[in-house]
């Protein structure tokens, strides 16, 4: 079993982690702490794992984006 753990910090977490929740699978975990997410996942494959870190890498930034955008039409 491989297992990771990605950190993600940001003034907007509660609004980050709320929109990536419904996208936690079994294997994964998400957790705040202060003003950071902590993501923990495992798998048996290598390739897997880095699959899953770049999708959750991709979900932040969409969400964070999406975050600013509205802030700046607001």
């Amino acid at each position: 079993m491989i297992k990771a753990r990605l950190a993600f910090c940001s003034e907007n977490v509660a609004e980050v982690a709320g929109a990536l929740q419904p996208d936690n699978l079994p294997n994964m975990g998400l957790e705040t702490k202060e003003d950071c997410l902590i993501f923990e996942f495992r798998t048996e494959k290598i390739g897997t794992l880095l699959s899953t870190a770049d999708d959750i890498l991709m979900n932040l930034k969409v969400a964070e984006e999406t975050l600013e955008t509205s802030k700046d039409s607001t």
